[in-house]
């Protein structure tokens, strides 16, 4: 009765720790798996967490380099409008060089062409003054020495007055001695002609007569 009873214990005790492996191993394996999933959500979170970082991380390098992207557009268009606005400015500083320098040229051709026509205004009326003085001091030495020879005439005819007078009569009496020469001899040949006249008409009524 002992032994059955012994028996009878003996496979309780064995049941029991049976039992007891079987609930150690349920729990050991039931943490096993609690560990397991416990590291299966750290590693998904891990991974999602990582991927998510990824995420952040290409977005922002993205964003980044949208960013430089955007400001180096804007700086280079900065630039650009910073260069065309110096090119405009440089044009219109040339333009306006330009355009003071052609007013300089024209305001000193002008000055150059007025200078030279003042100039040769100038020189005209200095010469038509230097003729007109030459022209004065002949007409003033011409009507000096006209003046002179007046003078001087009128003091030979005075002092020659006299002469001329007693030449003058003397030519008076030549004339007239001479035209009575003439007169007398004109009255010789009247006479010579009238007698010669007289003596042909005589001698042709002569004739005349004869032959009648």
């Amino acid at each position: 009765m002992q032994a059955k009873t012994a028996q009878v214990d003996k496979k309780a005790a064995a049941e029991k720790k049976a039992l007891a492996e079987k609930k150690a191993a349920a729990e050991k394996k039931a943490l096993a798996d609690k560990k397991a999933a416990a590291d299966k959500k750290a590693l998904a979170d891990k991974k999602a967490a990582a991927e998510k970082k990824a995420l952040a991380d290409k977005k922002a390098a993205a964003e980044k380099k949208a960013l430089a992207e955007k400001k180096a557009a804007a700086e280079k268009k900065a630039l650009a409008d910073k260069k065309a606005a110096a090119d405009k400015k440089a044009l219109a500083d040339k333009k306006a060089a330009a355009e003071k320098k052609a007013l300089a040229d024209k305001k000193a051709a002008a000055e150059k062409k007025a200078l030279a026509e003042k100039k040769a205004a100038a020189e005209k009326k200095a010469l038509a003054d230097k003729k007109a003085a030459a022209d004065k001091k002949a007409l003033a030495e011409k009507k000096a020495a006209a003046d002179k020879k007046s003078k001087s005439t009128k003091a030979n005819k005075k002092a020659n007055s006299r002469p001329q007078i007693d030449s003058q009569q003397k030519r008076d009496s030549r004339t007239e001695l001479l035209t009575v020469s003439v007169s007398l001899n004109t009255g010789k040949i009247v006479a010579i002609a009238s007698v010669g006249i007289l003596a042909s008409a005589i001698l042709v009524s002569a004739m005349v007569f004869i032959a009648g």
